[in-house]
């Protein structure tokens, strides 16, 4: 299936229409229609499309296991080297924070770095506020995961 079979089928499934569609990309009628005619839509284009639609893009092994979405934080990138090891909030996994209203100015974020290993981002978002990192044992990040995730530690990932 092409991607701009994908839009269509999403679009119709959702009961949208191409103008609305255009509309929410900010392009013309014309260009998208042209976008899909010619099948010339970005990775990035398909997945802002389908979610218009109420759609999401994920990649599943044949096994059912789903990768991982890296850097799908929307707070600030911390990188820091904490005993020789690099940890970066972009290139990692967010699972959970502790923060509870969108103007919370302190809090924790946990993430899961490719390699498995389990690392806590304290952000601090005022002027002068310090980000930094500390690295997390497997058994704290699942009480972590517990108390802010709402979820049972058996389900964290």
């Amino acid at each position: 299936m092409k991607a701009s079979d994908m839009v269509r089928s999403a679009l119709a499934s959702a009961g949208k229409t191409r103008r609305e569609l255009a509309e929410f990309m900010g392009w013309s009628p014309q260009n998208l229609s042209g976008r899909l005619k010619n099948d010339t839509l970005t990775f990035d284009e398909l997945t802002k499309a389908l979610s218009m639609t109420g759609y999401t893009v994920k990649m599943v092994s044949a096994a059912g296991t789903e990768l991982p979405l890296l850097g799908n934080s929307s707070s600030p990138r911390v990188v820091q080297m904490v005993e020789g090891v690099t940890y970066d909030t972009s290139k990692s996994e967010s699972l959970c924070t502790s923060k509870a209203e969108h103007s919370d100015e302190f809090y924790m974020e946990l993430f899961k770095d490719p390699s498995g290993a389990y690392f806590v981002a304290y952000y601090q978002v005022w002027e002068g506020g310090y980000n930094h990192i500390s690295p997390m044992s497997k058994d704290a990040s699942k009480r972590f995961w517990a108390r802010y995730s709402g979820l049972p530690e058996s389900e964290m990932k």
